[in-house]
């Protein structure tokens, strides 16, 4: 056997084992990747399958109190591609029929499809400002297609906050709410808005990783709210008149 003939059967023959090894990585694998890549906010247990066909419960991390569970999470990884340097994931989370595309590159990662139903809870996991107040309700995270090349962000998608309660204040009702973003590169744009409810919310903003969150608008109500509504703007708004709150955030 010649020389080169014995070194292409050589590193045919890695190859293959490197790819045998590979399809072959548990998927516990995966739940320690989801821990890194969400700062430990977030952690998957129960994990089954392999990297490539898999499955396990998600749970976010709270400051205080029991983990938050957010349901199965279950992915299907696609060979295709991968000698291009590009892996295809698709995912889906709890009782979701849809399943979210992931594809990741060198270059960055593209999601398309996302369409996740969580527990307003998760809020205070990754805004601990909120703790205290106990978010409920549910969010729905929506994107047809998002784009995150490095510093760069491009796409559309939506979050809405379905029946915003609070457990500290357990009868005051806000409605439903909804934030677009619009990723535009460096900047994403930030518009609020409001689907139904007592509670009125307009405004916007900006942010940038080098400069943050940059957010202002309003919250309004009628002429004769709840008195429980009322008194709950009077002591989180110094800005209050007038069945009005102004607001400015920078983060």
């Amino acid at each position: 056997m010649s020389t080169r003939r014995f070194a292409l059967y050589g590193g045919l023959g890695i190859a293959i084992y490197l790819a045998t090894l590979v399809a072959t990585i548990p998927a516990p694998w995966v739940s320690r990747a989801v821990e890194r890549m969400s700062e430990q906010k977030v952690q998957m247990r129960e994990p089954t399958g392999t990297l490539w066909t898999g499955s396990g419960r998600l749970y976010a991390n709270q400051r205080s109190g029991p983990l938050l569970e957010l349901g199965l999470l279950r992915w299907r990884t696609f060979w295709s591609g991968i000698l291009g340097a590009r892996l295809r994931i698709e995912l889906s989370l709890g009782d979701a029929s849809k399943r979210a595309t992931v594809q990741l590159s060198p270059s960055g990662m593209s999601i398309r499809g996302l369409d996740l139903v969580l527990p307003a809870r998760i809020i205070a996991s990754f805004a601990p400002g909120f703790e205290s107040f106990g978010p409920k309700g549910m969010l729905r995270l929506r994107s047809d297609d998002l784009r995150f090349d490095g510093d760069s962000i491009l796409g559309l998608a939506e979050m809405e906050w379905r029946h915003v309660r609070l457990a500290r204040i357990p009868e005051l009702e806000l409605g439903s709410h909804l934030v677009r973003l619009r990723g535009g590169g460096s900047k994403v744009d930030i518009e609020l808005a409001t689907i139904d409810g007592p509670l009125r919310l307009s405004g916007g903003g900006t942010w940038t990783r080098s400069a943050g969150l940059s957010l202002s608008g309003a919250a309004e109500h009628d002429a004769q709210p709840a008195p429980v509504l009322a008194a709950f703007l009077n002591g989180m708004c110094p800005g209050y008149s007038r069945n009005r709150c102004t607001f400015r955030i920078r983060q």
